[in-house]
């Protein structure tokens, strides 16, 4: 039976000739022996967009570096309760470093540094303003939006207040128990009793209300409206 398949038994002719491989490499080296400049100009775009990209990244870490060591000696100055010195600092890294996250963040220590001085109408216009930027996590905004509240009601700008804390009690957040709170404060010396009995209700499902808070909710509650299990438990 004869073989299915037979090897093919190259021939001298064949030997002398160059292989594809050789033969597709000589026809690059002619081009690029005919297109020199062109492949050195490539190569040499290629090299310049290679370092912009290394530098940027460099300088951009440079910047962030920079504006984290000015942050925490601005936070050094407020702990210290330098709040002026502190607050001034704070707007210094902001408009300095404003791409970095310690620029960002910037702003709104230096609304909270105002707030403490007090100087409530200038906390209120850097909390507004950090609002502005779009903050970018949730907790962030809702702390923004309680210091908003607390600065306009120093002020006198009740309306204002209202309207932040609503918007904080409406965000998922560790600041929500105090901003349903406050509200519901406001809510109840403008008369609004129902709407006062409500946001001290859901103020009581918060799990990590402490046991003062809780005592002194169910006292705006008046007896006949508390949950049967917001009764404090008996000792």
């Amino acid at each position: 039976m004869a073989e299915a398949h037979q090897h093919h038994k190259i021939t001298r002719r064949e030997l002398r000739e160059p292989d594809e491989f050789q033969a597709f490499t000589s026809q690059i080296m002619d081009w690029v022996r005919q297109n020199q400049s062109a492949v050195v100009g490539v190569v040499s775009a290629a090299v310049a967009i290679a370092a912009a990209v290394v530098g940027v990244g460099w300088y951009s870490q440079r910047q962030a570096d920079a504006a984290g060591v000015r942050l925490q000696s601005a936070q050094a100055l407020f702990d210290a309760k330098n709040y002026a010195s502190a607050a001034a600092d704070f707007a210094d890294v902001a408009s300095t470093y404003p791409r970095t996250p310690s620029g960002r963040i910037a702003l709104l220590y230096r609304a909270h540094a105002l707030a403490q001085q007090p100087d409530p109408a200038a906390a209120a216009t850097s909390y507004s303003e950090y609002l502005a930027s779009t903050p970018e996590a949730e907790y962030l905004r809702q702390e923004a939006l309680l210091g908003l509240a607390r600065a306009s009601e120093a002020t006198g700008n009740t309306a204002a207040a209202t309207t932040a804390y609503r918007d904080a009690a409406d965000l998922a957040g560790p600041f929500r128990t105090p901003a349903q709170l406050a509200l519901a404060r406001l809510e109840d010396a403008a008369g609004h009793t129902e709407q006062a009995r409500t946001l001290y209700t859901e103020a009581l499902k918060a799990p990590d209300i402490d046991a003062d808070t809780r005592q002194m909710i169910l006292s705006k509650l008046p007896p006949g409206t508390q949950p049967a299990d917001a009764a404090p438990s008996a000792q």
